[in-house]
This record gives C-alpha cells, structure tokens and sequence, in this order.
C-alpha cells in the first residue's frame, strides 16, 4: 500500500522547547517565555523567545491546521476494507470499499421518491483531492470489473451540495471515510448525471426498492470502462 511503511516508520525529532513562567504574585502578574534549542536530545541555553522564532513556530502550527483540514496528514489504524492510499501532496488519494448494505437515502420533492432506506450493492468509492467517485461492484468485495453507481448525482464525480458535514477534527483513515460517506449518503439526490445509470428507469426502480423493501436489482448495473486497478494507481 503507497507510503504506508513510510508513514509508520517515520520518527519526530525535539529540535526546539518552550518554557513558560508565570508571577508568583498572581497580582501583579507578569508572565515570561523562554526558547531553548535542542540537539541531539540536549538543551541549549536559554533565551528569551524572539518574535523571528514565533513566526516559525506559528507558520509549523497553520501547516498543521491546514492538513488536518485535508487528507495530507492521513494516519491511524489502517481499515480493513482501504484499499489504496497516497498522502502525495499533489495527489492526496484515498479509496474503499462496502459490502452490500442498507442506506438511508434522502430525495428531492421533485423527484417524487420517498426518503426510505435501500439494500444497496457493493460500493468502491474514491476519494481524491476534494473530489469523491462512487462505483458498484458485484458480489461482497470488488473484483476487475466496476459498475456505474446506481444513483442519482453520480457520474466520474459525485455532485455533492445540501449535506452539511464537519470535517475531521483528526486525520485519520477512519474519520475520512466517514466524513466522505456522510457527504454522500445525507446529501439530496435531485438529479441524473451524464445519462441513466442503469439499464431500466433509475427513479422507478429506485422507488420501487423503497416501498417494496426489495434489494437494489444487481441485473440492472451496467458496466463501466474504469477497472479496479485504474483506481488503484
């Protein structure tokens, strides 16, 4: 798996400590901080902190925050159903798998569907950058061959609009893909995509599923050009 090892061999080195003091008369107060460098596991003399230095600390901390509010900084225990992962700064990338399952799914009024839960199939999904494709597959875990997801708002991206989802406060595997499901799953599907996804009529057979309780016909997937290992790269 793609600079996994990497990851969860590399080590954090102390290069610099920050020692606050505070009065010990609480009402005159007072407060001060002092920097120390550190090499090879030993402390420098002390100094009071410079401007120049906190500039550098607070440019190491917005870094931080900015990955934590991206896929950049991806680490934890690695899920059993992850397929792929790249943290490459120009292509942070991230794909799964589920099993067949029941979904909630919410519908626009115009579509005349009711909001219900459905016994989907197998899903592959993407998460690249802050982009998200959603494929189907055949069977309990995705082979060679993909299938269009059968689902309104799906076409190569996900239109992804009405769900309002805060993103991970960690940056885990985990927290991820959960966050990119909710984005997709409590969204609105409101409409079809670069044509119909499925061999029938995708609202009929959507609403069907719904009202009936039936499993989402697999009979009705059609096959896509994009393989299990074009996602895989």
């Amino acid at each position: 798996m793609s600079n996994l090892r990497e990851k969860l061999s590399n080590k954090m080195i102390p290069t610099h400590a920050l020692i606050f003091f505070e009065s010990s008369n609480r009402e005159s107060g007072g407060a001060y901080v002092e920097h120390r460098r550190i090499a090879n596991g030993a402390f420098g003399a002390g100094g009071p902190l410079k401007v120049k230095t906190l500039s550098k600390i607070m440019a190491v901390v917005n870094q931080y925050i900015k990955q934590q509010d991206s896929m950049v900084s991806l680490h934890g225990i690695i899920p059993e159903n992850l397929l792929y992962s790249s943290s490459k700064a120009e292509s942070v990338k991230l794909v799964w798998y589920r099993k067949p399952e029941k979904r909630m799914m919410y519908f626009s009024k115009k579509l005349e569907i009711p909001n219900g839960e459905v016994m989907v199939p197998g899903l592959v999904y993407v998460a690249n950058g802050q982009n998200l494709s959603v494929y189907a597959f055949k069977g309990t875990k995705p082979k060679r061959i993909l299938y269009k997801a059968p689902f309104f708002n799906v076409n190569d991206k996900v239109c992804l609009g009405t769900a309002k989802i805060k993103k991970p406060c960690e940056s885990t595997f985990d927290n991820w893909i959960e966050y990119w499901e909710a984005m997709f799953w409590k969204s609105e599907f409101v409409h079809i995509l670069g044509g119909n996804p499925i061999k029938g009529n995708l609202a009929s057979v959507t609403k069907r599923c719904i009202t009936t309780g039936e499993a989402f016909p697999i009979n009705e997937l059609i096959k896509t050009n994009v393989t299990l290992k074009d996602l895989l790269k």
